[in-house]
């Protein structure tokens, strides 16, 4: 069968990704190293009234959760890898499980925001940033020719009655 070939959306998608990892991987190690905040001026007092007494958890989930889980992503959304035991997470078995790990990293990074801004009880530019990035991501990941290049080529779904789809036509389940 026939290989897709990688779209603009499909490029420009893995470059934000990896933009995204690398702003969120400095973040997190500069959160890492000076939990007081002061290196990134990022005043401790921000944290008053939470559960956190320094930046040193945040700067963990950052790294971890931001950083480090993107950047994994950035060679199986290039290559398409088949790793099964990577793929148990992944809810929409009809695509790539890069696929679908990107779109959680972009409602992440969505979610992210929108905490820190509420803990912080402030809103910066780069926080802007950060939030219309995220959108973006997502909003790339699922363009129709993103989709579309991810989308598994021999995946099946089945439907509830008993039929099982493949492609456009339908078989009752005694005839597959």
């Amino acid at each position: 069968m026939k290989t897709r070939s990688k779209t603009l959306a499909v490029y420009l998608l893995i470059i934000l990704v990896a933009f995204e990892a690398l702003g969120a991987v400095y973040g997190g190690i500069s959160l890492m190293n000076d939990p007081s905040g002061t290196s990134i001026k990022l005043p401790i007092s921000f944290l008053e009234g939470t559960v956190f007494s320094s930046y040193l958890i945040p700067g963990i989930i950052l790294f971890l959760l931001l950083g480090f889980f993107p950047l994994f992503l950035i060679f199986p959304l290039i290559f398409k890898p088949n790793w099964p035991i990577i793929n148990v997470l992944n809810i929409y078995k009809g695509y790539h499980w890069a696929w679908t790990y990107t779109l959680y990293t972009a409602i992440m990074l969505i979610i992210w925001i929108n905490i820190e801004m509420m803990i912080l009880r402030t809103g910066s530019v780069l926080q802007g940033s950060y939030g219309l990035l995220g959108i973006f991501m997502l909003i790339l990941t699922l363009t129709p020719s993103v989709k579309r290049y991810y989308k598994l080529q021999n995946h099946s779904r089945h439907i509830a009655n008993g039929h099982k789809r493949t492609d456009d036509k339908i078989f009752h389940q005694s005839e597959v």
